[in-house]
């Protein structure tokens, strides 16, 4: 395997590292694997995941890019964009066509945790060059089985129960605020615009692979609520879902971390990426 530091965007500000098989592992009909932060944090993302399978990749013959968004990590920010989020689309695309200029590679994985995560599906859902995308706790709304299973073990807990009244109750608007809040979960996107644009990928034969974990339990609670969520979607074989009730959102403790990556691997190793 061969590590090397590039750089490259608008005034070469983006930092990342290049990770190349060695020459006779090197199987190049493969797509390319682009790790984006999670968050604010660096490349080598939480616990250096991002770095163990960059590795892992690289023994399995495939190439990766892990780098920093402009304003992250190594990378500086010198785009005049319109918000921040166009500001970290375009330092993707920035990824992509430094790899397809410069290494004739023309397809492309994006791996994502978090926001990261919502940063691949956004990239994936406007640029054809994204074939397959991993997304670790990515989109995740409430049904009603999740809201059973968050709410009813609170049922027999006379201290939460009286929380809750106080807050329904506070003549605080601060307060009231705090509890809209905490009914809405994460925030994002229209749920039917979310599944309409995942449609659209698999139509696309965009290969997605979507793990979530225990650490987001607040949003996604129970193994097939992805199926719940998304009634409707036609799947066309191209999704897998994976729920790993026990494993924190970061992945800390390393037996998790092993179980995600090693999935993780066999699933880029193994999809007909040739078919497409």
């Amino acid at each position: 395997m061969n590590e090397r530091a590039i750089e490259f965007g608008l005034g070469l500000n983006l930092i990342g590292i290049l990770a190349e098989p060695m020459p006779t592992d090197a199987r190049p009909e493969l797509p390319a694997v682009v790790m984006l932060n999670a968050g604010l944090a660096h490349r080598v993302g939480p616990h250096r995941m991002s770095v163990e399978l960059a590795r892992r990749l690289a023994a399995r013959g495939i190439r990766s890019l892990r780098f920093d968004i402009g304003g992250r990590g190594d990378s500086e920010s010198m785009r005049e964009a319109e918000s921040d989020e166009s500001q970290v689309l375009a330092d993707i695309k920035d990824a992509m066509d430094y790899l397809e200029s410069n290494h004739d590679i023309r397809s492309f994985v994006l791996v994502g945790l978090c926001a990261g995560a919502d940063n691949a599906h956004a990239v994936a859902v406007r640029d054809a060059r994204v074939v397959g995308a991993i997304l670790l706790d990515g989109y995740g709304y409430w049904t009603l089985r999740s809201y059973i299973v968050h709410y009813l073990p609170r049922l027999g807990r006379p201290r939460a129960w009286l929380n809750y009244m106080l807050r329904i109750l506070s003549p605080s608007r601060k307060a009231a605020e705090e509890f809209r809040l905490h009914w809405r979960r994460k925030p994002f996107g229209p749920r039917l615009e979310v599944q309409r644009e995942i449609q659209a990928l698999v139509d696309r034969n965009t290969q997605l692979l979507y793990i979530y974990t225990g650490g987001v339990f607040d949003y996604y609670n129970y193994a097939g609520q992805f199926g719940d969520m998304f009634h409707g979607l036609d799947a066309h074989g191209n999704i897998e879902v994976e729920y790993y009730a026990n494993a924190d959102h970061t992945y800390v403790f390393a037996e998790d971390r092993e179980g995600m990556l090693s999935r993780v691997v066999e699933w880029c190793c193994s999809r007909a990426w040739n078919a497409r």
